[in-house]
């Protein structure tokens, strides 16, 4: 299974145009490194309270953050224009390469989204966190079809009863019915990283914020594999396998 979860970084010759990148942020990539807080991971291994001992909160100093903001669209469709929901498809990584979560969360136009990424990304993990890993973001537009705000037929997320709880408002990220990248829709992101930096006298706690690396339009048979990976997650494990999007202010 690791070696299906590499992820490759090369354009097909029928995509290198889009690849290219005339339009960012439509597939971003990031890297996230939390731990347990300082003093708990300490006294759990017997370490001193030393931030460089191995063991002892070295890399991570404790939660990331992901930032996603939506510029497309009018914000206000009162002085013209049309608004336009982008559907952030996020795919969470533990750092073997397998995937373990899996969402699509609706940003309105104008709007972002912040995310904690060990109470909303790591919180339903298939399997225990181990702190690190990688996250992908592919921009998409909503399914209207599967949009269903009333019981019977809903998920409680805005989605039909027939979807996934990975599914949020017209976002679902598994491959039923699947998406594509559109020079319609894309993301900005950054990442914040709250760590235990290593120097030549000693180590110091820092705090970084860097933007996610951008893919362009994506390779399409990554695109083709978040999909299908992230639905044969959901569908083989009811209690997790996804995560959770934040409430947008109105």
């Amino acid at each position: 299974m690791r070696g299906e979860a590499r992820m490759s970084r090369k354009a097909s010759p029928d995509n290198a145009s889009v690849a290219a990148g005339s339009l960012p942020g439509q597939v971003q990539w990031g890297q996230y490194a939390t731990t347990k807080s300082f003093d708990a991971l300490c006294s759990a291994t017997g370490a001193q309270a030393d931030p460089d001992a191995i063991g002892c909160d070295h890399g991570g100093n404790g939660d990331n953050i992901l930032r996603l903001v939506n510029p497309n669209g009018s914000a206000n469709p009162f002085l013209g224009g049309t608004p336009q929901t982008v559907c952030a498809m996020i795919y969470v990584f533990d750092n073997d390469e397998e995937m373990e979560a899996c969402c699509g969360c609706p940003i309105s136009s104008a709007g972002y989204a912040t995310f904690s990424v060990e109470n909303m990304l790591l919180d339903h993990f298939v399997g225990t966190p181990a702190g690190d890993g990688l996250v992908a973001v592919v921009a998409a537009l909503p399914n209207p079809a599967l949009i269903s705000l009333g019981p019977p037929d809903t998920n409680g997320q805005g989605c039909t009863s027939k979807t996934s709880r990975a599914c949020n408002l017209g976002c679902d990220s598994t491959n039923v019915p699947g998406y594509s990248t559109s020079t319609a829709a894309n993301l900005f992101g950054s990442i914040s990283h709250n760590q235990i930096v290593t120097t030549n006298s000693g180590a110091t706690a820092a705090v970084t914020e860097i933007p996610l690396f951008d893919d362009a339009g994506g390779d399409p048979n990554n695109l083709e594999y978040l999909q299908a990976q992230c639905g044969a997650l959901l569908g083989n494990n009811h209690a997790g396998g996804f995560c959770t999007c934040p409430t947008e202010a109105p």
